[in-house]
């Protein structure tokens, strides 16, 4: 960094940036909920993260990046989806009957507070 250079490279190796502009952290730091989303809607989200707060992160992102229909029709699919996963699990595996149920009883609202609050 020199002086007058705002720009901020840190390093994973020494030929390999990770983040070379602080305006990005934003982004990067959002990744996280992408990777959420992508797992709720592949169908590859663990069990262990099927909560009232995975729901919520999720039916905000899709509030934040989505129309209301748009939103409202991929929470509503990939909601589905992954309860009936969830439900019928094969191997004999274990299934969270208490994590579903919770789920079950918030599910639609969040996404409606969700919609809301980006004034849609």
């Amino acid at each position: 960094m020199t002086t007058g250079d705002l720009s901020l490279t840190l390093w994973v190796t020494p030929d390999t940036p990770i983040m070379t502009d602080p305006a990005t952290f934003t982004a990067e730091y959002k990744a996280w909920q992408w990777e959420l989303v992508l797992q709720y809607e592949d169908g590859s989200l663990p069990a262990s993260s099927w909560s009232p707060s995975t729901l919520h992160t999720v039916a905000t992102w899709y509030a934040t990046n989505l129309t209301r229909e748009q939103a409202t029709t991929r929470y509503e699919q990939h909601f589905h989806r992954n309860r009936q996963r969830l439900t019928h699990r094969r191997d004999n595996a274990a299934v969270a009957t208490d994590a579903i149920e919770s789920v079950d009883g918030v599910w639609q609202s969040l996404l409606t507070k969700a919609l809301e609050q980006a004034g849609k």
